[in-house]
């Protein structure tokens, strides 16, 4: 794996790859133009969740796997959905969030974001992004999956445990 691309532009390609599809091919599955598809596999434009879950589908893979969250295709029985639904994101959201019994100032502070994000995430008013999302499941150990709809269980992922600049200076009296 190419050491200056993220998880999610290394297996997109790998993965277009792998089954032989051209960028063309897929680009014109998702609408987009294929210079974006090109972009996204060379980590030089960000993916949105709305096309990332859109990859899912077409490749037939979790999104928690291209996300990184996880590295195996696990056999759970995914939906692989089209489209989102953010009113049922957001409700998914708030419902980990009252789980951790975290308000949204607090829920927003460990994924490192605004509240008035968590705010509008929840009601359904703005989709979520994928580092934010990417955040919430490896903070609380949740599928993304779950929270896009594409399976109905939650299922427990790994926490992975992120120290943030500001601490890191504090343990090393900066």
């Amino acid at each position: 794996m190419d050491e200056n691309l993220t998880v999610i532009e290394y297996r997109i390609k790998h993965l277009r790859e792998r089954i032989g599809y051209s960028q063309l091919e897929v680009a014109k599955k998702l609408g987009v133009n294929r210079s974006l598809i090109a972009l996204w596999e060379n980590g030089f434009a960000n993916i949105s969740l709305k096309q990332l879950i859109k990859l899912a589908s077409i490749y037939q893979v979790p999104v928690d796997y291209l996300l990184g969250i996880i590295n195996e295709i696990d056999a759970f029985p995914y939906a692989y959905i089209q489209d989102m639904d953010l009113k049922r994101i957001g409700e998914k959201i708030k419902e980990i969030r009252k789980a951790h019994g975290l308000t949204q100032e607090k829920f927003a502070s460990k994924i490192d974001t605004k509240r008035s994000s968590i705010s509008y995430y929840e009601i359904g008013k703005m989709m979520i992004s994928t580092a934010d999302l990417k955040q919430i499941c490896e903070t609380f150990g949740v599928s993304a999956d779950y929270i896009v709809g594409n399976i109905d269980i939650n299922i427990k992922r790994e926490k992975k445990v992120k120290i943030k600049v500001k601490e890191i200076k504090e343990k090393i009296s900066i």
